[in-house]
């Protein structure tokens, strides 16, 4: 039971349902939250479809010239997947580096469940979502439309969300206090003021792995409206932040 709690917390931070509604949902996929959460983004992704202008439904896309474009990057010898050397070239090609958010971006659209890692089925359905069939055409959907939906504050949660489970090593339930820091920085660095400031706490007095829990309760702490700076005290609230969580 405080497994299948874990799922409908996660499921919740990610999609901002109620606990009812994510329970049915994981009900229905057998408590796997990322089958749950890929269903959920692939219907989503058929409405904005739905919705787009018709000139940009008319868009036609090559699912051959997708996998001709995932074939340029796959590994020699694993079948059907993108690898470290394979993502760095695709990341000279879309002109990004591995530390910067359009990474982020782009690994999110295209269904990578391991940092710099491709698996073909979910590379083919993030090209075809966002009808690109060309390297080309990826570069500039980046740089437009998933900026774009990032801008969004519903995007830019849901990225957010993402960036906990991608920034985990294998096996681990929580993100170790360096990827942590990394990713707070790629992430809300212009959107909060004293993120250095807790960084510096979590370094100097944490200095534990970041559960998600953590990551999700700092977001809610950080995107308060109205923070008054000048009555803020971080010396004392970072403590009383990290006990209300562990």
């Amino acid at each position: 039971m405080a497994n299948e709690s874990e799922k409908i917390r996660q499921l919740r931070n990610v999609l901002n349902l109620s606990e009812s509604e994510s329970t049915r949902i994981l009900e229905n996929y057998n408590w796997d939250v990322m089958t749950a959460l890929n269903h959920i983004f692939d219907q989503e992704a058929r409405q904005q479809r739905q919705q787009q202008p018709q000139n940009l439904k008319s868009v036609k896309v090559s699912t051959q010239n997708i996998n001709r474009l995932f074939d340029n990057y796959k590994d020699n010898k694993i079948l059907d997947l993108i690898t470290i050397d394979g993502t760095m070239r695709l990341c000279q090609d879309l002109e990004i580096e591995p530390t910067q958010l359009e990474f982020l971006l782009i690994s999110y659209q295209l269904g990578s469940e391991k940092m710099g890692e491709f698996t073909r089925d979910a590379f083919t359905k993030g090209c075809v979502s966002l009808h690109v069939d060309t390297i080309e055409k990826l570069k500039q959907s980046l740089n437009t439309t998933l900026k774009q939906q990032y801008q969004k504050d519903e995007g830019f949660r849901k990225i957010y969300s993402y960036a906990f489970l991608l920034g985990r090593q294998t096996g681990q339930k929580s993100l170790s206090l360096e990827a942590a820091t990394e990713l707070w920085r790629l992430l809300l660095t212009d959107r909060f003021n004293l993120l250095e400031e807790w960084i510096r706490f979590l370094e100097n007095k944490h200095g534990k792995a970041i559960s998600r829990d953590t990551w999700n309760l700092f977001l809610d702490f950080a995107s308060q409206p109205n923070f008054d700076m000048q009555a803020y005290d971080s010396e004392g609230a970072w403590p009383i932040l990290i006990d209300e969580i562990t």
